[in-house]
């Protein structure tokens, strides 16, 4: 089969022609992906089970009033019991992902390589391959593999499970402009209370009455006395939130706010004559700026949470798990697979927040 134009254009840019920069490409859209980092790192597993993560959830207390309250007696008089009935499960269906990629043994040839087994699992250069190689073609595929599948599980994690109906449903399923409408983890938010995130949105205004936070400096900064009161209530339950993540006007705002109340030294706010303020932190969190906000025309909001209340179960031996599918008898071409299974899921909401500006 002959070559696309797009596998042209891929192996010549990585050939010697004209081009000065041996040996690298300079990659020019490359984003920080902190979400991912986070929740990468603080994952737990499972070991399977038919289609649902199921977590034990207890939300409510007593037998609705019903003899479920301590009453004094004397002598014989006759006494009243409950049985406790609030276990609740909340199910999240694990889901498997798949990315993959196909290069050819002739795009090998061409960039100095040839392979050594059927499948492609080991590959050997040929001499002299330096005197016409730029940038190693198979190097060069795999760089960009591993970086879409970067971007795509950090999209899923961004994302609210709507994207991609067999994909996993991440923070912004979990945390919700409008938390007093809709189900999550098959628990109804608007029957259960406790099972919501705090807002202040738009959404969450028109619904409740807390809407989108007014940046202002004065009298100690609107947005920072908000969170300082929000704190309060996050921690009311027994979390500890220890995850900040803002677009950029939303840091921009605290920053205002901070410049006009906080403490400026003879040298800046850092030292050293640097005017710059530096990384924040917010009653010991540090607020992180997360790109994929602004791409998501999210730069006005901030997400809060407690890892341990929300984070992302692998698998086990299956997630990031590598695959190479066996060539086609009649082709030689070869296949490189990455496969995931997994969700993410929440133990608590109400220790958690999602907070706009205007």
């Amino acid at each position: 089969m002959a070559f696309t134009a797009g596998e042209l254009t891929n192996i010549a840019n990585s050939m010697l022609d004209y081009y000065l920069n041996k040996g690298d490409t300079f990659k020019q859209t490359i984003q920080d992906k902190p979400l991912l980092s986070v929740f990468d790192g603080k994952a737990k597993t499972f070991s399977g089970g038919k289609g649902d993560i199921s977590l034990g959830i207890v939300g409510a207390f007593g037998a609705g009033g019903t003899n479920d309250t301590l009453k004094g007696y004397t002598h014989d008089d006759t006494v009243n019991f409950y049985t406790p009935a609030n276990n609740l499960r909340a199910a999240f269906p694990w889901r498997e992902h798949h990315i993959g990629l196909t290069m050819t043994h002739t795009e090998l040839k061409i960039d100095g390589l040839s392979v050594t087994d059927t499948n492609g699992g080991g590959t050997s250069s040929h001499s002299e391959r330096d005197m016409h190689v730029l940038v190693g073609l198979m190097e060069s595929k795999l760089f960009d593999f591993g970086e879409q599948y970067a971007r795509s599980l950090n999209s899923l994690l961004w994302g609210d499970g709507t994207a991609d109906a067999k994909g996993l449903a991440g923070i912004r399923a979990a945390l919700v402009a409008n938390p007093t409408t809709g189900t999550y983890g098959g628990l109804n938010r608007a029957t259960y209370s406790w099972w919501r995130n705090r807002a202040r949105t738009a959404a969450h205004a028109a619904a409740a009455g807390t809407g989108a936070v007014t940046s202002s400096p004065t009298n100690g900064g609107a947005l920072v006395q908000t969170l300082q009161g929000d704190f309060r209530q996050l921690r009311r339950y027994g979390a500890k939130p220890d995850q900040f993540f803002a677009g950029s006007d939303f840091i921009a705002a605290m920053e205002t706010e901070m410049r006009a109340n906080g403490y400026y030294t003879q040298t800046g706010f850092r030292g050293m004559q640097d005017a710059a303020m530096g990384g924040m932190k917010f009653d010991g969190i540090t607020v992180t700026y997360d790109p994929t906000l602004d791409d998501l025309s999210l730069s006005k909001r901030a997400y809060i949470w407690d890892s341990r209340d929300i984070f992302l179960m692998k698998m086990q031996s299956e997630w990031k798990r590598q695959h190479t599918p066996a060539r086609p008898p009649n082709q030689f071409v070869l296949y490189r697979s990455v496969t995931c299974t997994g969700q993410v899921v929440a133990t608590r909401l109400n220790g958690a927040m999602v907070i706009d500006i205007v």
